[in-house]
């Protein structure tokens, strides 16, 4: 059995699903996708800790340098009055208007007196014409982080939140007085849009590495697998084609590892066991003959099946099937008294039901010795017919198996050009002729075809052992 086929067999009986190859390539993915994503939702909430931070200090440092710009004293008289136009809110906006400036913020920043709950008062605002004073409402996430601001007199910034104007991180850091009371606010925003679309960029380059690795993981995965399953998958069929029976069956196992120890081994255990084997079915062979007296007769008929199963599509286990079933066709006579067998005349049919009872005592013989259970097709189906009137069981057309099939044309050609206790041989040709009558009948049209385009010479040596004598040279008369 070729490498080849050993590796198709075993893979024609085993659902993909549960090929080891595949099991092993499943893993390696799923292990690996699942790394890169553990690995890469460290990284992402490594750099989103990163980011955050980094912009909330930013924004703190904005907030706690600006503070220093503004007086508490001239902003308490800003909330005090209540103008846009007077000169301490203009030197104040001036002021925030630097710091907006000089940091390159996009969004006003702005200061908040009177917080209370989840309300606040605007006081000045770096831009736009917001009056001193306008109620604010506070986003509930921030409300937290002013209360700390104003309990503990230290600035602080918010984690990024959502409101129905857009998404934002915001520093807060107090303005105190002469006394250290914090007077008011001083609010730094900043739209956290690109931060997010950054870290919409690192998700995306998460799932496109996850995908590459899997990728990679499932095509080295099944490269690997492959490498430590086709070994064992060879092994595996090895040990199935033996289970049936073929002992000739062989598979390449070059690899140098355990398992390639175990192939070796194996080898080793099927060769001892196929000597085993054949040793037990040569002595088999020696008693039958001795019984019949016929020396050779059965590896004669075992090289004559060869010989057309070779002309034929046959497994290597349908062909050990055959050649031991030859040797071993007629084992069941032995429970047939041998005044019937060798009687001259006519048989009864009391001993004509004696004969006919043989197959299904070689069966029954033989199917107690596992390694020789290939032989019963031959044993059980020999005398079977092709139109379904043989015995003994009436099996018509491919009920009958295909050793059984083959070795019933070779075993009628060889009966009919040997000498039989009721009747005498026949010639090679007229034997053939008889074959080709009963195509389709007693045999199986195939089966003669095959059988006759094995050339008669090559049957009479077959069948006789003996190769046909060849003419003698006719004598060239010398010149004159």
């Amino acid at each position: 059995m070729s490498e080849r086929a050993t590796s198709s067999t075993a893979k024609a009986r085993l659902p993909v699903w549960r090929r080891l190859a595949w099991r092993l390539g499943a893993s390696f993915l799923l292990l690996t996708a699942l790394g890169i994503l553990l690995s890469g939702y460290l990284q992402y909430r490594a750099q989103d800790r990163w980011l955050r931070q980094s912009l909330g200090s930013l924004l703190l440092n904005i907030a706690r340098t600006g503070t220093l710009l503004l007086d508490a004293e001239q902003h308490r008289a800003v909330v005090a009055g209540g103008r846009t136009d007077t000169p301490a809110y203009r030197a104040i906006r001036g002021h925030l208007q630097r710091i907006q400036k000089s940091n390159r913020l996009n969004d006003p920043i702005y200061t908040l007196s009177n917080i209370e709950g989840d309300q606040a008062r605007f006081a000045v605002v770096s831009q736009g014409e917001e009056p001193v004073g306008k109620q604010y409402r506070l986003a509930p996430e921030i409300r937290p982080i002013l209360q700390r601001v104003l309990a503990e007199g230290a600035p602080a910034y918010t984690d990024i939140y959502f409101n129905e104007h857009g998404t934002w991180m915001t520093a807060f850091a107090p303005i105190v007085d002469a006394a250290g009371k914090p007077v008011a606010v001083l609010d730094v925003d900043y739209r956290a849009d690109v931060y997010l679309a950054e870290l919409a960029a690192i998700r995306r380059g998460l799932y496109l590495h996850s995908l590459t690795g899997a990728l990679l993981a499932l095509v080295a995965g099944l490269l690997l697998a492959r490498q430590i399953t086709r070994p064992v998958g060879q092994l595996t069929a090895l040990s199935r084609a033996v289970v049936e029976g073929d002992l000739t069956a062989r598979a390449r196992v070059r690899a140098r590892d355990e398992i390639g120890m175990l192939g070796n081994v194996f080898h080793l255990m099927v060769d001892r066991l196929h000597v085993s084997n054949r040793s037990m079915v040569e002595v088999l062979v020696r008693a039958l003959e001795a019984r019949t007296g016929e020396h050779d007769e059965l590896p004669r008929l075992a090289a004559a099946a060869r010989e057309v199963a070779g002309r034929l599509e046959v497994t290597p286990g349908q062909r050990e099937a055959l050649e031991l079933g030859a040797l071993l066709h007629d084992i069941g006579e032995i429970r047939t008294p041998e005044a019937v067998l060798q009687k001259p005349g006519p048989l009864t049919p009391e001993e004509r039901r004696l004969v006919a009872q043989h197959p299904a005592a070689g069966v029954e013989i033989l199917e107690t010795v596992p390694l020789l259970t290939p032989a019963l097709d031959v044993v059980g189906g020999h005398h079977e017919r092709f139109d379904g009137t043989g015995y003994p069981h009436g099996l018509r057309g491919d009920e009958i198996p295909l050793a059984a099939r083959i070795f019933a044309v070779v075993d009628a050609l060889d009966a009919m050009t040997h000498h039989r206790p009721h009747r005498g041989p026949c010639s090679v040709s007229e034997a053939l002729d008889v074959v080709r009558k009963g195509a389709g009948t007693h045999f199986d049209p195939r089966i003669v075809e095959a059988a006759l385009a094995v050339p008669p010479e090559r049957w009479e040596e077959l069948l006789h052992g003996r190769k046909p004598a060849t003419p003698a040279p006719v004598p060239v008369p010398a010149a004159a």
